[in-house]
């Protein structure tokens, strides 16, 4: 069998399928395994070469199937945990989390005294009849009652506090889209996931090295430990059903997993040939990728301040929504700054690059932000630089849930698994794209009468799921 994508998908599918005695060949268009977890080397201007990657990743605590198959590799031994969290104002004002109640629902309580928002600011206004929705996730009736609101409605419904409005707005940007964008039922969704359906509070892990001796090197020794043929470079261009099974680029499989990312993806079974018609077609042909993001990784002549996590938010001026400090955290970037004898290695993030900006434009946008964040690097010195612009990430805007693909394409031997695939249970990012996989495997098993896999979730439903709408909310959202 075959596995179009060698992201987190991909391989989740690749090592069950293997595991369980199937023969499997892995197809990946880049040169390296890993999709968004992925890493290569970049050259400096010193003629250094070093290891970077997509961008950093948080592991959190609830991230059940991912977390169970790296602990299995023997991964986890090698991570650390984030020991504070924390979102940087404009006005350079910091919120942190550091010890936050970790008990649903009393952890939205605990936010009040920290001072992300006052009580009578939410009693005494309309988010008291809206924010009940955030603890009342259940999938049919929350995406057919708010799939089609954005954040930014929610917020002119609700008139949130600016504490508030600052959490949810750099909350949703995680997901890869503005706040007039974003879908209010997938950040309900999401909101469920990451915050009300665990114990586990906002802590996640993060690898102490960087991700080609922490993740990839440990998964490609698993692969082929599982005999799993891995073709790098090579990118499937067509899919045609025939008689002897399914063609990928002409050789013959007899079921195939597509995990390639949502543009990848929609292109590749556009083109597709031979297979019966289903609700797939439409939904490949809509599927969408959300905006550009950004990831420049600088190598600077000095360092930021003293006292800061490892990883900080920031209310974006226009463009910076995250920076992390890599030589604080990765022991590859700590060994460089030491042979340098000073500097830093740092990371900017932006989710969701605004429409209108040119590509031209990001990077300077994204110093200019940092300097606004972080005056003390006024003057730097800049002695390497690797820069992102990718538009790889599924969209979940407003509107669009109802046309995403489950995993299950309804043709025998032919399913769909990625961070875009519509799962039976909430999942968000790494979580989302590695279950979609463990799916994709137990169709197969299940198509061929063998026992499946165990799959993890947190809990379906919110809290108060099934609770009467009350008429004031029914009045707001008409």
């Amino acid at each position: 069998m075959a596995v179009v994508g060698g992201g987190l998908g991909g391989l989740a599918a690749a090592s069950t399928l293997a595991e369980r005695g199937y023969s499997v060949t892995l197809v990946e268009a880049k040169g390296h395994i890993g999709g968004k977890i992925g890493a290569w080397k970049a050259a400096l201007p010193s003629g250094e070469e070093v290891w970077v990657s997509h961008g950093f990743h948080a592991f959190f605590r609830h991230y059940y199937n991912l977390n169970a198959w790296l602990e299995r590799l023997g991964v986890l031994r090698g991570f650390r945990a984030i020991d504070d969290y924390l979102i940087l104002s404009q006005a350079g004002a910091e919120t942190r989390f550091r010890g936050l109640e970790r008990t649903p629902a009393l952890n939205l309580v605990a936010l009040a005294f920290r001072g992300v928002y006052r009580f009578r600011e939410v009693l005494f206004g309309p988010a008291r009849d809206l924010m009940g929705v955030f603890l009342e996730y259940d999938e049919a009736t929350t995406f057919a009652r708010l799939d089609r609101y954005s954040l930014a409605d929610f917020d002119r419904l609700a008139a949130l506090p600016p504490g508030l409005k600052l959490s949810f707005r750099t909350f949703a940007r995680a997901f890869f889209a503005e706040e007039d964008k974003v879908s209010l039922a997938e950040l309900v969704k999401s909101f469920h996931f990451y915050y009300l359906s665990h114990d586990h509070g906002l802590i996640y892990d993060y690898p102490s090295r960087e991700y080609e001796v922490a993740l990839l090197a440990p998964i490609r020794r698993h692969l082929e430990a599982l005999g799993v043929e891995v073709r790098l470079n090579t990118a499937v261009t067509q899919l045609v059903r025939s008689e002897q099974g399914t063609l990928v680029d002409g050789e013959v499989f007899d079921k195939v997993v597509v995990a390639a990312d949502a543009r990848a993806a929609s292109r590749l079974m556009a083109s597709a040939q031979g297979f019966p018609e289903g609700p797939w077609q439409q939904q490949l042909a809509e599927l969408r990728a959300g905006q550009r993001y950004a990831v420049l990784r600088l190598f600077l002549d000095r360092d930021v301040r003293a006292g800061l996590p490892y990883f900080v938010v920031t209310d974006r001026l226009r463009l910076l929504d995250a920076v992390t400090l890599y030589h604080r955290l990765e022991q590859e970037s700590a060994e460089w700054v030491q042979r340098q004898g000073r500097g830093s290695v740092i990371e900017l993030h932006s989710y969701a690059v605004p429409d209108d900006l040119a590509d031209e434009e990001v990077k300077p946008a994204l110093i200019e932000e940092l300097l606004h964040f972080f005056p003390e690097l006024t003057g730097f010195t800049s002695l390497g630089e690797v820069f992102q612009l990718p538009r790889d990430f599924t969209a979940f805007h407003r509107g669009l849930f109802a046309k995403r693909p489950p995993s299950d394409s309804g043709v025998k031997g032919l399913w769909f698994a990625g961070d875009w695939v519509k799962l039976p249970f909430p999942a968000m990012l790494l979580e989302a794209a590695f279950s979609s996989g463990l799916v994709a495997a137990n169709g197969i098993l299940g198509e061929d009468g063998l026992s499946l896999v165990a799959i993890d979730s947190v809990p379906a439903r919110g809290l108060m799921a099934g609770m009467p709408e009350p008429p004031a909310r029914k009045k707001l959202l008409g």
